[in-house]
């Protein structure tokens, strides 16, 4: 299972960086950012599946691919976004971490105008 892949490198690399902090920080920092890169890189391999599954049920559906793109891109965005603002407060920095997070969701909206605009004339269409 990936799952416990995914796990072990946690473990891992969360003693070692128990055993490096009391050591050097510095090295302890980029260990545990090593691993939140490597642990991204398998969470993204273990999804590859799902999101051509749901781009295949969304085809079937009659879904219009793009409303699945910016789905996905937003889902992208919230994954990315989390991570690195995980690795920022690794390195005791919550205010880049802040800052992180609100352009994570500044980039959703971004990404999200799309649908809004078509909901925007789809209500516009209704109401005249």
């Amino acid at each position: 299972m990936e799952i416990l892949e995914i796990c072990g490198v946690g473990l891992l690399s969360a003693v070692i960086c128990l055993i490096l902090r009391r050591v050097n920080n510095e090295a302890a920092f980029l260990v545990s950012a090593a691993s939140a890169v490597v642990v991204f890189a398998m969470v993204i391999k273990m999804l590859v599946p799902t999101i051509n599954a749901v781009k295949s049920l969304s085809e079937q559906a009659g879904i219009d691919l793009q409303l699945v793109g910016i789905m996905l891109k937003a889902l992208a965005v919230c994954y990315i976004t989390a991570l690195c603002s995980g690795i920022a407060r690794d390195a005791g920095e919550n205010s880049a971490a802040v800052k992180l997070e609100l352009g994570g969701r500044a980039a959703i909206a971004a990404i999200s105008l799309p649908v809004f605009v078509n909901l925007a004339k789809l209500v516009t269409g209704l109401v005249y």
